[in-house]
């Protein structure tokens, strides 16, 4: 997996400074002024995933800035930022002014301009970035505490402690691995959202993988005639792995595979027996719905309903006539 060291003390001491501003800049999209040049130290291990970035960083007293400019290039994420050792300031734009120190974390829009004041001595921020997307089935809860500090409840504490053992091992993981480590990360943040706001699924008690499979399921419904529908698909987009989203629908005692023919053959058979739609032969309704093999449809239709799909059309029209 990718992993990248940015050090103030790795440029040359001459053009330290501008050199690592420029750096800094064009990584991290933030523009950073140390308090005093000539004794400024700066240390960030970052760890990039597809759907997933971590971040261990250290700073000496100095100003962050991210400007219009550099929020306008960032991606739609959610970054949060938990001090380890000292504290740091923080306004945004459409929040207050903040101070965050160890037992809080703060929950910053990546999009969102702000600045941010580092205090004198050595200051340890450990930080995780997360796709807005990846959160959805928290929007409450996010929106709750975003811009501003949370406290750091056990379920803050397991998160933190899974983030860090995943950043201090990303480089040695499988590929695989590291995407499903990511997925528990998201799963994490989403239950410690939930907690926060008693009002979420997951304060509820549904749990973690609930409110994951409520996801897919609803991108299911979204995307459900389209013939791209597929796990290794919809793992890609939840930023997931393939092995998670079977264990989820395996949890259900069904597959992915077949939960989609499910709501597939419903689809269908809501179409056969729609007089809009008899203009329409069962094998065009079929291709509609999302069905490539007609073989398998005209099966699983027969299994489903115990009846083939002319039977049924043929049933439902006659009485709709029949009533006209």
């Amino acid at each position: 997996m990718n992993t990248l060291s940015l050090r103030a003390s790795d440029f040359e001491p001459g053009h330290r400074v501008a050199a690592f501003q420029d750096a800094v800049s064009s990584m991290c999209k933030l523009d950073i002024t140390p308090a005093d040049p000539e004794t400024f130290q700066s240390h960030t291990e970052i760890g990039l995933l597809p759907t997933l970035m971590t971040g261990q960083t250290m700073h000496s007293a100095c100003t962050v800035v991210r400007t219009p400019t550099l929020a306008a290039e960032t991606g739609d994420n959610i970054m949060l930022h938990v001090p380890v050792k000292g504290a740091f300031s923080m306004h945004q734009r459409g929040g207050q002014d903040v101070v965050c120190g160890p037992g809080q974390i703060y929950v910053d829009p990546n999009e969102m301009p702000g600045i941010a004041e580092f205090g004198e001595g050595r200051t340890e921020v450990f930080y995780v970035s997360i796709p807005r997307g990846c959160l959805q089935s928290s929007a409450r809860g996010l929106n709750a505490v975003m811009r501003d500090t949370a406290a750091m409840t056990p379920q803050w504490r397991l998160f933190l402690r899974y983030a860090q053992s995943l950043h201090a091992e990303l480089r040695l993981l499988p590929p695989d691995q590291a995407l499903q480590c990511a997925a528990h990360v998201q799963d994490l943040v989403v239950m410690a959202l939930g907690a926060a706001n008693e009002r979420m699924e997951i304060a509820r008690g549904r749990g973690v993988r609930a409110a994951r499979l409520k996801a897919i399921r609803d991108d299911i419904e979204q995307h459900l005639t389209s013939t791209e529908l597929s796990v290794d698909w919809m793992a890609a987009r939840h930023g997931i792995s393939q092995r998670y989203i079977r264990s989820l629908f395996a949890g259900e005692e069904t597959t992915f595979r077949d939960y989609v023919a499910v709501r597939r053959l419903r689809l269908v058979h809501r179409m056969l027996t729609d007089p809009a739609c008899s203009g329409l032969t069962v094998s065009e309704i079929a291709m509609s719905a999302g069905f490539g093999d007609l073989s398998w449809f005209n099966n699983c239709f027969r299994r489903t309903y115990g009846r083939t799909p002319s039977d049924i059309r043929a049933e439902a029209l006659a009485v709709a006539f029949s009533r006209n």
